[in-house]
C-alpha cells in the first residue's frame, strides 16, 4: 500500500478501505477503552475529510 503521508488529500480507494477494515476487525478486541475512543475520533474526522472531497449534489425542487 502506497504511504499515506504522501497521499493525505487523496481518499482511501474501496481496496485500500477494504483491506484497513479487516485489519481493525482483527485489532479493535485487544484495544483499551481510550485506544477505542482514539480510533473512534480518527476515523470520523477520515469520514468527515472523505465526504468534504466527493461531489455535492444540490436538491433543484428546494
Amino acid at each position: 500500500m502506497p504511504s499515506r503521508s504522501l497521499r493525505k488529500s487523496a481518499p482511501l480507494s474501496d481496496a485500500e478501505a477494504e483491506s484497513l477494515r479487516l485489519q481493525l476487525l482483527e485489532i479493535i478486541p485487544r484495544l483499551r477503552r481510550h485506544q477505542l475512543l482514539d480510533l473512534a475520533d480518527t476515523l470520523h474526522e477520515a469520514a468527515r475529510e472523505r465526504r468534504s472531497g466527493e461531489p455535492r449534489h444540490f436538491d433543484m425542487r428546494v
